[in-house]
């Protein structure tokens, strides 16, 4: 006998996290309205209040989902290499995903939740980087190194650059190291 598969029904929670993340993290905080969140979700307004406390608390808990960096979790040996990898991934023309790369791009200059923002890259990223880093300077030797790889993958995705978009992984991944080493070797 075998047992039919069910799938759960999302909550209307759920749909909210869903549509809000897709939102937010394309077009930004202070270019989507409640309506357009609860319309693309297909609830009512008011539970944005209900759930989260209204639009702030469901941008919040889209941030909550936001993984560290991965890059951070190698040992110091293996940190350039899993920095550059976690930017230096396959460019999909066809995708607009929603990801955390996105909502970086898309929120950092709104003006309610640019700070916020400043911090996670601060507090989540370079922080973490310059005390795995370590050494003289490593504060900016780590602000030079996040410089490098935001800077491609801005070049890479949203400028398109067809040199570095259409390069070959293997290549972009070692002339991204020559540049990342380049970075972490400052000595100002």
């Amino acid at each position: 006998m075998t047992k039919a598969l069910t799938t759960k029904a999302p909550t209307t929670r759920e749909k909210l996290l869903v549509a809000a993340r897709q939102l937010f993290w394309t077009r930004g905080y202070s270019n989507v309205s409640v309506r357009d969140i609860t319309g693309a979700a297909g609830v009512d307004a008011a539970l944005v209040s209900r759930y989260f406390g209204g639009k702030q608390g469901l941008f919040e808990a889209t941030l909550a989902e936001v993984a560290p960096w991965e890059a951070l979790a190698a040992d110091r040996d293996g940190l350039l290499a899993a920095a550059v990898a976690s930017f230096t991934h396959p460019v999909d023309d066809h995708c607009e995903a929603a990801t955390a790369f996105s909502m970086l791009l898309s929120n950092v200059i709104d003006p309610e939740m640019g700070p916020r923002i400043q911090d996670m890259v601060q507090n989540g990223m370079a922080d973490p980087l310059a005390d795995t880093i370590g050494g003289p300077r490593a504060a900016e030797r780590a602000a030079m190194l996040l410089a490098v790889l935001f800077g491609l993958a801005l070049m890479r995705k949203n400028f398109r650059l067809g040199a570095l978009k259409d390069m070959p992984l293997e290549e972009l991944r070692q002339l991204t190291t020559h540049l990342a080493e380049a970075a972490l070797g400052y000595r100002g």
